[in-house]
């Protein structure tokens, strides 16, 4: 019989994520799956998520690593109608409802995800004013989204520039629900900016989708796939996905359910969803909200932000189908990932905001300050110019 040494020992070199090139991986020469700081790297972190995952959270039952059905004989939904024009009905200007906004609507999303929303109360929901985006998931179940744009008559911007677009995703995995929650709270902050007298901030056209894989936040049991067992995170467009995302998934991630690529990318209507996203709304900047490693990951141009609050950088690679994969290194949009640091317990107030004010300065001085292009700002190349 084995001794208890030998099986760990055997075990970490099972699990352990050595840094090095996946075949097949990205000419950029990128890695796939670089581990974080840790003999463990990524599975430490997985160990850390399933401890989170006893936790219990009211109307719910949390488990990063619960085990979701096999998405191998899931055949994808057929796709949700995206109307042609990705401008919600109505856009913030001031700190009141702007014209075109449901509140009816609104109440219809916040009956619908608030029991799933840590640290979100009723009447910060909303104030939201989210709306539905005319996008639906799997399920049928509505993708909201709100657009926060620069005020008009407030202080004059910092620089003659058109407004940053910026996209900010949150619940591509269903399980990680301070990732809406924290998306959901920014809003107001967005909605705030302009209303004060210090010094003018440039001018973003903020669009966010707070819960991109409702079916997997509202399932009994909240799960990191949709309901066709597919990770959305893994479904993007990435060059090589033919070839690379089967291999990853079954040989690296020995084809856990959990991490599912699909059948071909863009299989499901939520990644269809988000890629239209990138294709008309043409973010500048994607920040996109996990949870529960504690970590800021970067993918793309530019020097990325060395901290957001109590969050540091610890760059973990990419993985074919990856938002971050597909974003910053096939598109060229810098893509900044949060991974708070729990999935269940919403950060203070005091680092909610801190990780808004970090970014906020990180996009003001490496983003809109003249020095580093972006697609489309300070006269760098325009949006859609291919890569």
């Amino acid at each position: 019989m084995a001794t208890a040494s030998a099986v760990v020992t055997a075990l970490a070199a099972v699990l352990w994520v050595p840094t090095q090139l996946w075949p097949g991986g990205p000419a950029s020469g990128g890695v796939y799956g670089r581990a974080p700081s840790g003999p463990m790297g990524l599975n430490a972190l997985e160990g850390r998520a399933a401890v989170q995952g006893n936790l219990a959270v009211p109307g719910s039952v949390h488990s990063r690593d619960s085990m979701e059905p096999m998405g191998a004989e899931a055949q994808p939904r057929p796709a949700a109608t995206v109307p042609a024009s990705t401008a919600p009905s109505g856009v913030e200007t001031s700190a009141t409802a702007a014209p075109g906004m449901s509140e009816p609507a609104t109440q219809a999303a916040c009956e619908l995800l608030l029991a799933r929303l840590p640290g979100v109360t009723r009447s910060q929901c909303l104030a939201t004013q989210l709306q539905p985006s005319g996008a639906a998931s799997g399920q049928g179940v509505p993708l909201y989204w709100r657009d926060v744009v620069p005020r008009t008559g407030g202080p004059a911007p910092a620089a003659d520039v058109p407004p940053l677009r910026v996209l900010v995703v949150g619940a591509m995995h269903g399980d990680e629900l301070t990732a809406a929650s924290l998306a959901l709270r920014w809003i107001a902050l967005a909605g705030a900016e302009g209303g004060d007298r210090g010094a003018p901030q440039p001018p973003v056209h903020w669009r966010f989708i707070p819960v991109l894989n409702p079916d997997g936040l509202l399932a009994p049991k909240p799960t990191r796939v949709n309901a066709s067992g597919v990770d959305l995170n893994r479904n993007f467009p990435t060059p090589g996905w033919a070839q690379d995302a089967p291999v990853y998934w079954e040989k690296r991630t020995r084809k856990d359910p959990r991490r599912w690529p699909g059948h071909t990318p863009l299989s499901e209507p939520e990644s269809r969803f988000l890629h239209q996203q990138m294709e008309q709304f043409q973010p500048q900047l994607v920040v996109s909200i996990h949870a529960p490693y504690g970590v800021l990951d970067f993918d793309g141009p530019h020097d990325p932000p060395a901290r957001l609050g109590r969050l540091r950088m610890d760059k973990l690679g990419v993985f074919p189908g990856s938002l971050g994969h597909y974003g910053g290194l096939h598109r060229g949009v810098p893509v900044v990932t949060i991974e708070l640091e729990h999935a269940l317990r919403m950060p203070p107030d005091t680092e909610v905001r801190a990780m808004w004010r970090d970014l906020r300065q990180w996009m003001n001085t490496r983003l809109l300050d003249g020095g580093d292009a972006v697609a489309g700002v300070a006269g760098a190349e325009p949006p859609g110019v291919a890569r």
